[in-house]
């Protein structure tokens, strides 16, 4: 847990694309911004953005962080205020993008927002797979959020991932497990274990599958919007747990929908 007077950054990730990692990202920046905290989402997939499509911003996107990190604009004026609450500030990816960005300038400006004292943390959302985004993010996180959605292939595709931020620098990384369907919580959580067991990384929280997040998403719409309460209490507990308190992984959350 940081002092008041600091900001931290969280990284994003996954090397299998698909797992609802932006998804994830986007609403549970919503849900602690409903405790209160001040988060900064920076969109990093260069050229394929989609997060401001997810958290319903794109008609507000006139810069992006290639604008602030190649000095057209400052890094404050590419940031967005979403209407729906004071918490949450957003800045898009470039839509298209083939200009190549200097390492040291990107960090100079995430550094710079996290030194404003305007935010409580800063989400970096990065594309799926091995990059130069990723990389990036690397550099400025202080931990790394690896999503994994509960296949196999998904869960070699996070050991790889902490394998190489490890080997970036980012040690300290926490695994959410997205899209946990149709068992009981008992059966769930031994799954669970198994993950942590496979991939090697500590867990901060699970997320169970619904429709009606992925319908939300298309429409623009966050966990603040959405009827199903194993969700909402999902993002709320991983918030609690990111904030550093105790709050149990499956607390609130009833029987598991099955996949369809």
């Amino acid at each position: 847990m940081p002092n008041s007077s600091e900001t931290r950054t969280i990284l994003f990730t996954s090397c299998k694309g698909g797992v609802g990692k932006s998804t994830v990202c986007a609403n549970l920046a919503m849900a602690m911004a409903a405790l209160g905290q001040k988060i900064l989402l920076i969109d990093c997939d260069f050229g394929n953005r989609c997060l401001d499509i997810i958290m319903g911003l794109s008609d507000d996107a006139v810069y992006d962080i290639g604008d602030a990190v190649l000095g057209r604009v400052s890094a404050e004026d590419a940031v967005i205020k979403d209407s729906r609450s004071s918490g949450i500030h957003f800045i898009a990816a470039p839509y298209n993008f083939e200009n190549k960005l200097n390492k040291a300038a990107f960090t100079e400006t995430v550094k710079s927002l996290a030194a404003s004292g305007n935010y409580n943390y800063i989400f970096i959302d990065t594309p799926g797979g091995i990059g130069e985004p990723l990389e990036f993010a690397a550099g400025v996180a202080d931990i790394a959020y690896i999503i994994v959605a509960p296949t196999t292939t998904a869960i070699r595709a996070a050991e790889r991932t902490a394998v190489f931020l490890a080997e970036k620098g980012v040690p300290r990384q926490r695994l959410i497990v997205n899209k946990l369907s149709g068992r009981s919580i008992k059966k769930a959580k031994e799954e669970v274990l198994s993950f942590i067991d496979e991939t090697s990384v500590k867990l901060i929280g699970v997320v169970p599958y619904d429709t009606e997040i992925i319908s939300a998403g298309n429409a623009g719409k966050l966990v603040n919007e959405i009827l199903s309460g194993n969700v909402s209490h999902a993002f709320e507990n991983i918030a609690q747990r990111t904030m550093g308190k105790n709050c149990p992984l499956f607390q609130n959350i009833k029987k598991l929908k099955k996949l369809r």
